[in-house]
């Protein structure tokens, strides 16, 4: 369609007195542009739409009609198109907030079709989700937020991620759709994963593995909870958390299995094992920490270490360093920061460069004594109860 005889028409149907024919003729114009696919005669229609002299009654009713019928056109169009829009109405946002967020909301969709996660998160962050002009349900602000702090998971910004999933958060428990709330899970999941909190992260993955509908989301989320539980700090938390997964009959075809065994089971690891687990992290995973190793490495010495302590009763400070394969000043400095935070039972003679570990038993031995306890106080129990006859049955 010519771009002036477009404008005679529009100027044509403008003058139209009755409201219901104008609107018809409108969509009708519309329609015919849409299918036409031409970006000039449909730039001439929104510019006259979103003119201060167009009823806004009118503009409201066609530019939720464009939101439509725009997504069949080209994506390259759609972009340009929606942009064009946002552009026009950017000083009376608050009279077109539904035709707003729709047109945002594809531009999201398309720039994330482009991996162009930042930009997508953008458009999302723009949409007016605390507004007096129309009702937002709180599934809708919820899928918006948890959508925001997937696309800066994607741009490995964790910080970003977390404030919009927070705000997610606020409004969860008035969501009744399980298929958002499972999508805020893993996003929280990812989120703890990505901050370094792996025990946290590792127990959310772990729930997160016997929720999820697939079975393939259900395998992945065990084995993302395998690798953060790895990923942590050696100590009793870690302990109990590595027990959980080792005794989950599913771990077992997994990759990360034979590992996971290693460290359950209190085995020193290998260079070469520990190479090959490394294969299969994500690059935040493998992120140097101030002290220069990675996360991997720190968690594999304090391992090694407390497999060491299970093994001998005493160490030098120079035989535990070759153990770990680390120069001795650093073993020692490992050792005495692990004591410290109670992650390992022993002392440290700086004068004799000897650490001596108290080994307290192993986890079935010291539950083999408490029941061995309970069993006594039961007894004990019984026993008092005895000198009383009228109490007994």
């Amino acid at each position: 369609m010519d771009v002036n005889n477009l404008k005679q028409i529009l100027d044509e149907t403008s003058a139209l007195s009755d409201h219901k024919t104008k609107t018809e003729k409108y969509k009708s114009i519309l329609q015919q542009l849409v299918e036409a696919k031409q970006v000039a005669p449909l730039k001439v229609f929104i510019t006259h739409l979103t003119d201060e002299s167009t009823p806004l009654v009118i503009s409201r009713t066609i530019l939720l009609s464009f939101t439509s019928s725009h997504k069949t056109l080209p994506e390259d169009i759609q972009m340009e198109l929606g942009n064009f829009v946002l552009d026009r109405i950017q000083n009376r946002v608050v009279a077109f907030e539904e035709q707003v967020s729709e047109i945002r909301y594809n531009l999201a969709k398309l720039y994330e079709r482009q991996e162009n996660w930042r930009e997508s998160a953008r458009c999302l962050i723009a949409i007016p989700l605390d507004s007096s002009q129309r009702v937002i349900s709180p599934e809708y602000k919820v899928k918006i937020y948890v959508k925001i702090a997937r696309l800066f998971l994607e741009e490995e910004e964790s910080g970003q991620a977390e404030t919009y999933i927070n705000r997610a958060s606020d409004s969860l428990h008035l969501v009744k759709n399980q298929k958002l709330i499972l999508a805020h899970k893993t996003c929280f999941a990812r989120i703890m994963d990505y901050k370094r909190m792996f025990l946290k992260a590792s127990l959310r993955y772990y729930d997160l593995s016997q929720c999820l509908p697939k079975d393939t989301e259900r395998m992945h989320a065990l084995s993302c909870a395998i690798v953060c539980a790895i990923l942590d700090k050696a100590g009793p938390q870690r302990s109990r958390t590595l027990a959980t997964l080792y005794k989950d009959e599913r771990s077992q075809q997994l990759g990360v299995y034979t590992f996971l065994e290693k460290m359950f089971l209190e085995r020193i690891l290998k260079k070469t094992e520990v190479k090959k687990f490394a294969e299969q992290l994500k690059p935040h995973q493998m992120a140097l920490l101030s002290d220069g190793n990675t996360v991997l490495d720190r968690a594999v010495i304090e391992h090694n270490l407390l497999s060491a302590s299970k093994l001998y009763n005493n160490i030098t400070f120079d035989e535990l360093g070759a153990l770990l394969e680390i120069p001795a000043e650093k073993a020692e400095k490992v050792a005495s920061k692990m004591v410290c935070e109670e992650r390992l039972i022993g002392s440290i003679d700086q004068i004799e460069r000897l650490i001596q570990f108290e080994n307290v038993g192993d986890s079935l031995t010291q539950w083999d004594k408490k029941i061995e306890g309970l069993c006594i106080h039961m007894s004990n129990i019984i026993e008092s109860i005895s000198k009383y006859p009228e109490f007994i049955v």
